[in-house]
């Protein structure tokens, strides 16, 4: 592939490139991510089968009705002596027999077993809650850096497709001077080599953005358009006092919520170990109904039957051989275990807030001083441009001031985008990246 159709190719990529694309708003990935995420999704679910386990329905507050019902049909061989003396041999003499029943239980009394269950399944309802809002905020936040870092990308993009644009005008410069003998052949090849490594590092960039770009396609669960472009715009929320932040973290982290929530779990779990010191209290009913057609070596030729009966029943297990002894002993192992986890939860919080403020404290200041590096570097740039048209200085001098001023564009950009995703990270420990500024 020659010099020049490898730059023609260059050319108009990037002038497609450059073409309007489809813009995906920041609100629209919210609402995106919400309706068709999939652990979004599974977390709605979960909490659908906590509700149904935590009904009187499911854990048996009402009565039960069991309905069996049966036929046999036999052919026997059978020899049948009588009193008198008489004999009577059968050979496959048919009988047969119906029955149909109808029985109903209903516990009265289980030592409180049902209730305590109940009083946990609902427990679980708020976990599964819980866990759904924990799905939401890590969701938020992992839309975001995909989101961000697909705008950091674009910004890098414009840059680099700015910096090919410069190396172009002076490759044409360098044509031009060198045709009326003012440059060497050297200048116009050293032009040549850094459009095609600025046009290389353009189609670099781009395979960056498809990655991000499917990276934010799988967090949402959706096909967007190809090349779809983002808000590059960055909005940071006023900074609050971090004293504030803490105070509130008990009630608004939801790690902490769902620690609490174990806690009053494993407090359930002892006094559902109690229930099996008191008996079971249970009424019973049956109904049936009995018909059969006996052979003529019986003494009767039909019997029906049919008749209702009824009862209570109290069964208590007075002795299990230590096992509940055991089992009271770890569930109360466990309540303590749970507030231990508590505590140890909420300092690694405090730990993680700390750690995650003071780099969103620190990003700022860096972002801040990399924008007068921009500005510093800039001027700098604009100043070697002139310079160099005025041939005061060479190639190498020209082209170190341009490199200087992409990677100041490329640090000052970076650091934007990790100064905003460090404080979208300190509103998600604090418990309120849904109320955070995007």
């Amino acid at each position: 592939m020659s010099k020049k159709f490898f730059l023609v190719l260059i050319t108009l990529f990037v002038v497609f490139e450059g073409q309007s694309q489809d813009l995906l708003t920041k609100e629209a990935a919210v609402q995106l991510a919400l309706k068709k995420n999939f652990n979004i999704k599974i977390a709605e679910n979960n909490i659908r089968i906590a509700e149904g386990n935590a009904t009187k329905e499911n854990l048996g507050f009402n009565p039960t009705v069991t309905v069996n019902g049966g036929a046999n049909y036999n052919l026997d061989n059978s020899k049948a002596i009588f009193q008198d003396g008489r004999e009577v041999s059968l050979l496959f003499a048919p009988s047969n027999s119906e029955s149909v029943s109808a029985s109903a239980n209903y516990v009265l009394f289980d030592g409180f077993n049902r209730q305590f269950n109940l009083e946990r399944n609902q427990t679980s309802v708020s976990v599964s809650q819980l866990n759904a809002r924990l799905a939401l905020e890590n969701i938020l936040l992992q839309l975001f850096q995909a989101y961000y870092e697909i705008a950091r990308l674009e910004v890098d993009y414009d840059n680099l497709v700015e910096i090919l644009s410069i190396s172009k005008d002076r490759l044409e410069r360098a044509k031009f001077s060198f045709t009326y003998g003012t440059v060497t052949s050297l200048d116009v090849s050293n032009a040549e080599v850094d459009v095609n490594t600025d046009s290389i590092a353009i189609l670099n960039q781009n395979l960056l953005l498809t990655n991000a770009r499917n990276n934010l396609e799988f967090i949402l669960n959706s096909r967007l358009s190809e090349n779809f472009e983002v808000e590059t715009n960055v909005i940071f929320a006023p900074l609050i006092a971090k004293e504030d932040y803490i105070e509130g973290l008990k009630a608004t982290n939801v790690n902490l919520q769902l620690a609490a929530s174990n806690i009053a779990l494993s407090e359930i779990d002892e006094r559902l170990t109690m229930t099996s010191k008191l008996p079971t209290v249970s009424l019973n009913a049956d109904y049936g109904l009995n018909r059969s057609k006996n052979n003529p070596a019986s003494f009767l030729d039909r019997v029906n039957s049919n008749g209702l009966t009824g009862g209570l029943s109290v069964s208590w297990a007075a002795f299990d051989g230590g096992r509940r002894k055991v089992q009271e002993q770890n569930a109360k192992i466990n309540r303590l275990n749970q507030g231990l986890n508590y505590d140890l939860v909420y300092e690694q919080i405090l730990r993680d807030f700390e750690n995650a403020w003071s780099d969103y404290r620190n990003r700022l200041v860096v972002w801040r001083a990399l924008e007068q590096n921009v500005i510093t570097s800039r001027f700098n740039f604009e100043r070697s441009e002139e310079k160099y048209r005025l041939r005061q200085i060479t190639n190498i001098e020209f082209r170190q001031a341009q490199s200087n001023l992409i990677n100041a564009l490329t640090a000052q950009n970076r650091a934007k985008y990790d100064a905003k995703l460090s404080e979208l990270q300190v509103y998600s420990i604090a418990g309120k990246i849904q109320e955070a500024v995007y």
